[in-house]
């Protein structure tokens, strides 16, 4: 699944054509033939590929070296002084390993003799922690032999050698061999300066045997800065004493950085719809065109390609189906390169997700956001806050509100929704928790309801479903951004039969910011969806057939054909008959579904249904209107009859003053309740109520709603309505 930020194996694994340079140092070596030591250097920046071009070199010679006899083939050694982190033990080290590879037993008797002598070699600098500041081999090792005292006296193997005599010995045994020695020391720039020192002091007078061949791979300004701190003069000059044959690594272009991120995102990317892929945006996120900075100004080189490419196989396949693709390649790679900026974004919603609000537009406002947001932006250290400015202004529309005059309004805050966009309030956070917010629905999910449009059984399943699971809410406010053009025409007949069927089932779902409440989603939505047929015939016949198969729900077939009345109040059709043909249905069609509603109600009223429903005065308020008194009339005798019925009658019309009073007052819509019944027709049952046992049976806002109807009506209470 993923790309481990580690060098290439092999040539066939190189797609950068470093294939010949690789060749060309493994020739270097082959062909190498004095006794003296020699150093070759290979210098490259972090992540150009040093280690990659060592590995291919040496595959290049392995085979090359069989052509001849066995014992002129060259004996490769892997030491990487980065695996110890202690200074004592890092020269002890390299002489250890050194002593165990050529002391092998397939390896000649005279090179196993060396082994062993280097095993003592090594002893010689156990006991000492910072060796002497870098000088000939005659310097630094009278000052290890000054200072050894007691220290070697404690060792029973050297009680008879020295380290001048066994450094003698090694030489000769060295000089003698067939075999170069090739000792390969990588990753010497991520080394400390003491430790950068170390290796050069071994390489140029600890270890500098015959027949030996030493290729360091480092980054060349780290070195010389090290050298500089720890050795007087040029860290230039010595590095060029020490480094016979140099190496630059082929710089890597810009070009070939950025096909190897597209070969790689091609394949990341490959399963994913067209469909849900912009070409355009992703050249303004890309290149930037739109504001200047882009993403490509984040890829120097491969490592930098590895690691964010590791990141966006790990977070891309969680929420792949939950974002927006190109937003997410965005915040990844702000995530890898400008960490610092990623949180910043991540814990600033309010900044950076949604639109600027009319009442948000003031100068002293904007200028608030802005400075959070400036500190944001130059927190990071890379690329300049210029660049990233002109990429975050494109990730996110509000901060063309901060910092311009440009402004969005709720069609753009649905249409990022739709897309999944970071900058949508809804669906930002999921970009940042790769999961999905607790009551969200994902993409997949509404897709796949969506899917199940033409089967009103199953549709209705799913919903009621959603409904249990307390996401239905969630899932009308993410259906609207479907209605208008991907739900197929086909699908909306189904689609608003089981809204109409089950709407009255769902919580009433008043909004945070606004006084829509579920009915109010319903009615946007059947809207939205009718609005697709052309002709009032099709819209009509949807809806008697929606009207006419609901039966869990009243209210919500109702509600619509009272904005289908209100609809044609608002319309003076004598001034304008054309304004007639611009009406969802004709008059003719709304009287008939008044009558096939008005049946409904008719039946509710029969089964006891009515009395009991939750938007009970709403319906009735709707009868009023449409001049259907005689239906009120029986209604209110079913009411008048059934005391749990009449109580919560009354109920219904008890409210709370504590928003516009200093303290809380309760109050009894008297006059609401006059506009519906006669009021001396209930008076006299809620009296009776009052004076039994059941009242001191219900509960307490039941009660006090009970008395202070009562309280009104005989003046203890001034009605304020």
């Amino acid at each position: 699944m993923f790309r481990p930020d580690q060098p290439i194996k092999s040539y066939k694994e190189d797609i950068l054509g470093r294939k010949s340079f690789a060749k060309s140092l493994g020739d270097a070596i082959l062909s190498y033939k004095e006794k003296e030591n020699i150093v070759i250097g290979l210098f490259g920046e972090w992540g150009s590929g040093k280690t990659s071009i060592i590995n291919m070199a040496i595959e290049y010679i392995n085979p090359a070296s069989k052509k001849g006899p066995d014992d002129k083939k060259p004996i490769i050694v892997n030491f990487n002084p980065w695996n110890y982190s202690d200074q004592n033990q890092l020269i002890t080290q390299f002489f250890k390993q050194l002593s165990t590879i050529l002391g092998q037993p397939d390896y000649s008797k005279d090179l196993q003799k060396v082994g062993e002598k280097l095993e003592t070699y090594a002893k010689f600098f156990l006991p000492f922690g910072l060796l002497p500041a870098v000088g000939d081999i005659a310097n630094v090792l009278s000052k290890i032999l000054k200072d050894a005292g007691s220290a070697l006296k404690g060792l029973s193997d050297l009680k008879s050698n020295d380290l001048n005599s066994i450094r003698c010995e090694l030489n000769t045994l060295l000089s003698e061999q067939p075999q170069k020695i090739v000792i390969v020391i990588d990753d010497i720039d991520r080394l400390n300066d003491v430790e950068i020192r170390q290796i050069f002091q071994l390489v140029k007078s600890l270890a500098d045997f015959p027949n030996t061949i030493y290729l360091l791979a480092f980054d060349k300004n780290v070195v010389i800065n090290a050298l500089m701190k720890v050795h007087e003069g040029s860290g230039q000059e010595y590095l060029e004493k020490v480094v016979q044959i140099p190496f630059e690594v082929p710089l890597i272009s810009k070009q070939e950085v950025e096909e190897l991120l597209s070969s790689q995102l091609s394949e990341l990317l490959r399963d994913m719809p067209a469909a849900r892929w912009d070409q355009n945006y992703w050249s303004d996120i890309y290149y930037g065109k739109l504001y200047g900075g882009g993403l490509r100004c984040f890829f120097r080189n491969i490592r930098d390609v590895n690691r964010y490419i590791n990141t966006l196989r790990f977070g891309f396949g969680i929420v792949k189906d939950e974002v927006n693709p190109i937003d997410f390649l965005a915040i990844t790679a702000i995530q890898v390169f400008t960490p610092e900026v990623y949180y910043g974004i991540r814990d600033n919603k309010d900044i950076f997700s949604g639109r600027f609000f009319d009442y948000e537009r003031s100068d002293e406002k904007k200028a608030i956001y802005k400075t959070r947001c400036d500190e944001i932006i130059n927190g990071a250290k890379e690329p300049s806050p210029e660049v990233l400015k002109g990429l975050l202004l494109r990730l996110f529309p509000k901060l063309q509100s901060i910092y311009g005059n440009t402004f969005y309004d709720s069609e753009d805050l649905n249409e990022w929704r739709k897309k999944c966009r970071i900058c949508s309030p809804d669906i930002f956070e999921v970009f940042f928790r790769l999961s999905l917010p607790r009551g969200e629905i994902s993409q997949n999910e509404i897709q796949t309801i969506l899917s199940l449009g033409n089967n009103p059984e199953s549709f209705s399943k799913a919903l009621l479903r959603l409904n249990e699971e307390q996401r239905i809410i969630r899932f009308l406010d993410r259906l609207g951004d479907y209605t208008e053009s991907e739900i197929p025409l086909e699908d909306i007949g189904p689609i608003i039969s089981v809204l109409m069927d089950i709407g009255d089932l769902f919580p009433e779902g008043n909004g945070h910011f606004s006084l829509i409440n579920t009915p109010m989603r319903i009615m946007r939505l059947l809207h939205q969806m009718l609005e697709r047929f052309d002709n009032q015939e099709e819209r009509f016949t949807i809806l008697k057939s929606a009207i006419e198969k609901a039966e869990r729900s009243l209210y919500t077939i109702v509600l619509k054909v009272s904005r289908l009345d209100d609809e044609h109040r608002k319309q003076d059709l004598k001034e304008n008959p054309l304004a007639a043909e611009r009406l969802t249905v004709s008059s003719e069609q709304l009287d008939e579904l008044k009558k096939i509603v008005v049946k409904k109600i008719e039946n509710w009223i029969e089964d006891g249904r009515l009395i009991k429903h939750r938007y009970l005065l709403e319906i009735l308020f709707r009868l009023k209107e449409w001049g259907y008194e005689d239906k009120i009339k029986t209604i209110v005798d079913n009411i008048i009859k059934d005391s749990e019925a009449l109580i919560d009658f009354v109920t219904s019309f008890f409210h709370c003053s504590s928003a516009y009073q200093e303290k809380t007052e309760w109050r009894v819509d008297i006059k609401s309740i006059e506009k519906l019944v006669d009021l001396a027709e209930i008076e006299k049952r809620v009296r009776q109520i009052f004076s039994s046992a059941e009242y001191e049976k219900l509960d307490g806002c039941k009660k006090l709603a009970i008395k202070t109807f009562l309280d009104t009506i005989d003046g203890k209470i001034e009605e304020p309505f």
